[in-house]
């Protein structure tokens, strides 16, 4: 058996593969391309935004550093300060504490030589009556 071709239904062959074709391409693949490239579009404009979020979150993140490094500065400042308050307010309750000693110690050491001054003058007064009474005590011995 031997198969002759057919030319008519060659040509027929071929005209439908051509509108099918055509068919296709209408409806199938220029859709499906344009899809495709609508896609694309939207997955480099998805990626362009996620790189534009970075470098603002890196923006951002660098603000934030440097707004903590400055409050760090300023509460190390302010804490410095505070230290140096107290450090004048405790020196100047020491230094009038200390005033407030050396008069007491002042007066004491005053009343103390008054003190001194009145024993010796008591002792210098009583001594004619310690004199006499060795004397007596001699004189019986």
């Amino acid at each position: 058996m031997e198969i002759i071709p057919n030319p008519k239904i060659m040509l027929l062959v071929f005209v439908v593969f051509l509108i099918t074709m055509f068919l296709l391409n209408k409806f199938v693949f220029v859709p499906l391309i344009s899809y495709m490239d609508e896609r694309e579009k939207k997955v480099s404009k998805d990626l362009e935004l996620v790189s534009s979020d970075d470098s603002q979150s890196e923006q951002i993140e660098k603000e934030i550093k440097e707004i903590l490094t400055k409050a760090k500065n300023e509460a190390y400042a302010l804490k410095e300060a505070e230290i140096s308050k107290a450090k004048e307010a405790a020196a100047i309750k020491i230094e009038k504490i200390q005033s407030e000693n050396k008069e007491k110690m002042d007066a004491f050491l005053a009343k103390l030589e008054a003190n001194k001054e009145a024993m010796k003058a008591d002792i210098k007064a009583s001594l004619g009556d310690i004199e006499s009474l060795l004397v007596t005590k001699i004189k019986q011995i």
